[in-house]
């Protein structure tokens, strides 16, 4: 720098210095606190998919290092949801089992006279009060198909007067680090909320308090501690990473027995990244099958031995050419038409395997472990006993591994608003109608032998306790009961009135040649004879 620069160069007070790293201070803290319609509608989509295009060469990779590349593995996941149908079929299928009928019971030692106390009156109240403000079928269920996507879900309730909601966390910015006594633990990176179009208002009051800590100066920054007690891990963190306590996070996984996050159906990826592939040569068989070639012999001239090739064809190329134009326009693209001056040539078309692509399917679908006649049209006939078997295999999938981690979140998060009752939670059931039908019987057949056990009852039937209950009340409170017609039972009727021959047998008891018969209605027709 010269003398006369030097004499040119401006200096900025003290003060100016501070007003500018203020400004810039300010500048970066409104770019991500941007909030834009926009900005809200991606982050909330970002939340739980982020679907990304594998290759065969990324697929390989990630699953020989599965341990580390769960985000990777979640996203590809994500993709073929959205490329393969019959993946998006077996999502629905698995998560579409499971019923959720609920019971409960008190873990109080229990007197009679104690059923009837105010105390456990209140109690009840307030576990009716829950399940009313909470439709946790549907949340459940919603959880559930994340878990085959993802295989961990995170997720906080929120309460207003009204309902309460489970509100889900980003899952890449959740990590595990912990096993609790009900379900897995995390920690959280509040780096999150620093993301132009994430409000730190549409989260519970703890994350708004954590992010004043970080962010704001409000507090002094806790240390990094993972051993302390789950209720008090909102104390332990580490640079952005704040451990949460089970109040303020929940972890659900699909399988508990592996801390790693690797999707269920990720074995499922090396056959479907040739979905297109298969697809393209179907096509191709296809298109060739359609196509016909048509050879035409062009008449060659016998009388002129001597002359040359040429002048030995019968038509001119003109002609040859305004003939084939007249032949092409009335056949259509479909067929091809060719002429040669030879003799003895024959038309002929190509014929391939039309099923190739059905049979690629079955093969894939045949990897996820499933009867594919149950989620997936196929030429096959699906076997009856077989089929019924299978369902009830996919079903003991789910309701093993999720039912024990749906009910430890309701005696928790139950039990905290009780005072002196405290409940246990048992969720049970499918929805196939067999399944609801075995337990109906088993109820009313307990029943019969002076067993009567009102949950049974209401969650056969799809109901929860507390809506049988209320029901019973208003039939007696309205008379309903007595505004019914009696029934005639059976040995009063005529011989006309009742259907001879063997009793007709419930689906479960059916055998593979007694569902053929009612398929085919054999024994209907045989009455009209």
């Amino acid at each position: 720098m010269t003398e006369e620069n030097k004499n040119d160069e401006v200096l900025l007070s003290k003060e100016e210095v501070f007003d500018v790293i203020k400004f810039a201070q300010t500048m970066y803290n409104a770019s991500y606190n941007l909030l834009t319609p926009d900005l809200l509608n991606q982050r909330i989509k970002e939340i739980s998919f982020n679907p990304l295009s594998p290759t065969e060469r990324n697929i390989t990779d990630a699953l020989g290092n599965a341990k580390n590349s769960e985000e990777q593995l979640r996203e590809y996941i994500e993709f073929f949801e959205i490329m393969s149908m019959p993946l998006k079929r077996i999502f629905s299928y698995m998560a579409s089992h499971l019923a959720f009928d609920l019971q409960y019971t008190v873990k109080n030692e229990m007197k009679d006279e104690e059923y009837n106390s105010k105390s456990f009156l209140k109690d009840k109240n307030i576990l009716y009060e829950y399940f009313d403000k909470f439709d946790y079928r549907s949340f459940f269920r919603n959880i559930s198909k994340q878990l085959l996507r993802n295989e961990v879900c995170v997720v906080v309730p929120r309460e207003d007067k009204e309902t309460i909601v489970l509100q889900e966390l980003p899952l890449s910015y959740c990590k595990i680090t912990a096993r609790g006594r009900r379900a897995p633990l995390i920690s959280f990176n509040f780096y999150y909320f620093l993301q132009p179009g994430v409000d730190i208002n549409l989260y519970p009051n703890f994350f708004k308090k954590k992010y004043a800590e970080l962010f704001d100066g409000g507090k002094t920054v806790q240390k990094y501690n993972p051993s302390l007690s789950p209720e008090l891990r909102g104390l332990s963190e580490y640079n952005f990473w704040v451990d949460l306590p089970p109040s303020e996070g929940w972890v659900f996984k699909l399988d508990t027995s592996l801390m790693t996050a690797i999707p269920y159906f990720s074995a499922m990826l090396p056959l479907l990244i040739n979905d297109q592939t298969m697809i393209a040569l179907q096509k191709n068989i296809n298109m060739a099958s359609a196509a016909k070639i048509l050879f035409g012999e062009v008449p060659m001239r016998k009388d002129d031995k001597g002359a040359s090739v040429a002048d030995m064809v019968a038509l001119t190329p003109v002609q040859l050419g305004q003939f084939m134009a007249l032949a092409k326009s009335a056949v259509g693209e479909a067929i091809k038409v060719s002429a040669a001056p030879l003799e003895n040539m024959q038309a002929f078309d190509f014929e391939g395997d039309t099923d190739v692509l059905s049979k690629w399917i079955q093969t894939s679908m045949s990897m996820s472990g499933m009867d594919t006649a149950l989620i997936y049209s196929m030429q096959t006939k699906a076997n009856w006993v077989d089929s019924q078997l299978s369902f009830e295999s996919d079903s003991k999938i789910m309701e093993q591994q999720l039912y024990p981690q749906f009910a430890a979140f309701l005696d928790y998060w139950v039990n905290l608003r009780t005072n002196k009752y405290k409940y246990r939670f048992r969720l049970e059931g499918n929805d196939y109608y067999l399944n609801r039908t075995q337990r109906y019987d088993r109820a009313m057949g307990m029943a019969d032998k002076g067993i009567v056990l009102p949950q049974l009852i209401s969650s056969a039937i799809g109901l929860l306790p507390q809506e049988l209950e209320r029901m019973l009340q208003e039939s007696r409170g309205t008379g309903f009961v007595d505004k019914l017609t009696p029934i005639i039972s059976g040995f009063q009727m005529s011989g006309k009135d009742v259907e001879g021959g063997r009793p007709k047998s419930s689906d479960s008891e059916l055998g593979e040649s007694g569902a053929q018969t009612r398929e085919t209605g054999s024994n209907e027709a045989k009455k009209l004879k």
